[in-house]
């Protein structure tokens, strides 16, 4: 057997415990488990973006902060630019902020669980202590104990709708933990908001311990990467230094700023046309029997079927008509559950007849 290398005494010791986060790439006839907006660009959109890429200058510097992709967001969002971070999606926001935020012997991450997967995995490998609070059986936020888990904690992420469950968490009981523990930096992340709409607590919390968190990748613009924060000047300040420069590549702002100064209005008619998407989703899932289906606000649906053994059968049947769907059964809470991506139109037909046939065979 071969020695170890002496360099491998400097690899982090948290990073022993991790995982690599990689989705293999595959091929099926429809892919639902990625929480993406499947809705295809129309062809006369994709052909100006094409014009648009067509005037990037490929061997010249992307602008080092997107300036300009910056004030399109700021006029969006009516704050000033300064406090807008862009990041290569929501995952460089959050590494960002552990890695600003970092200064204690052993800072404190605290999330509820289950969420999105990335908050504890980006906070264990920079070596923050993480503290997981279970959500309750209605997949609610457990106030109290989420009161005792922020004492002496750093940064606390609230995913608004949240994933994998896709629910809309209290917005008082936030509130009342932001105003309560002032020295914790709190992340709203709603990613998912435009399935949500009227629901967003950016204007309703507002706080310098409060940082509002978006990315363009849920609503049409996955393969971009462009994630975004919304923070108070200081803390805006303290991400820049520790952002790499032209973290965003010149073809995403180009192609972003683009789609939100002249293609508004399309996005908005993919959002509303995946939004009715999910209702039709939502009714056949309710359809099976002995199944339970959370009230979606993202764009994904969350169901729990009677038990393991017939969630497994229906995954095991999906993938057979090459569906691909995200099996949660094993988070916490989420025994017996799968989240279903909102597909298009076509695919949801691929998906209804797909169950029924399940159903028919005995499920």
């Amino acid at each position: 057997m071969t020695d170890a290398p002496p360099w491998l005494a400097s690899v982090r010791p948290s990073l022993a415990g991790l995982s690599v986060y990689d989705v293999p790439r595959v091929s099926a006839r429809a892919r639902l488990h990625a929480n993406e907006n499947p809705e295809p660009w129309p062809d006369a959109v994709m052909a100006e973006l094409a014009e648009v890429v067509r005037r990037v200058e490929l061997g010249r510097y992307p602008d080092s902060s997107g300036r300009e992709l910056r004030e399109v967001l700021a006029a969006i969002h009516g704050c000033d630019v300064g406090r807008i971070v862009l990041g290569n999606g929501s995952d460089e926001v959050i590494s960002l902020l552990l890695t600003a935020l970092g200064a204690q012997a052993r800072p404190v991450l605290v999330t509820p669980a289950p969420t999105f997967v990335m908050y504890g995995h980006s906070a264990r490998v920079l070596g923050y202590e993480v503290r997981e609070v279970e959500l309750d059986d209605a997949l609610q936020l457990d106030g109290p104990g989420l009161d005792r888990a922020l004492v002496g904690a750093t940064i606390c992420f609230f995913a608004r709708p949240n994933n994998p469950t896709g629910t809309l968490w209290d917005a008082d009981v936030i509130a009342r933990l932001v105003a309560a523990h002032p020295a914790v930096v709190f992340v709203i992340d709603e990613a998912y908001i435009a399935y949500a709409p009227g629901r967003s607590l950016e204007s309703v919390l507002v706080a310098d311990n409060v940082v509002h968190m978006r990315t363009l990748s849920k609503n049409g613009l996955a393969a971009l990467r462009i994630g975004y924060a919304i923070a108070d000047g200081r803390l805006a300040h303290a991400l820049d230094k520790v952002r790499h420069p032209y973290n965003v590549s010149q073809t995403s702002i180009a192609i972003a700023h683009a789609v939100l100064t002249r293609f508004a209005d399309v996005q908005a008619q993919m959002i509303a046309r995946t939004t009715a998407n999910r209702g039709r989703l939502a009714g056949m899932l309710a359809r099976i029997p002995g199944a339970h289906v959370f009230d979606p606000a993202a764009n994904f649906v969350l169901v729990r079927l009677a038990d393991p053994t017939a969630a497994r059968s229906m995954i095991d049947a999906l993938r057979r008509a090459e569906i691909l769907v995200k099996d949660v059964g094993h988070l916490p809470k989420l025994a017996a559950c799968v989240r279903f991506g909102v597909g298009t139109a076509g695919e949801l037909d691929l998906v209804e007849a797909t169950l029924d046939a399940w159903l028919r065979a005995g499920a």
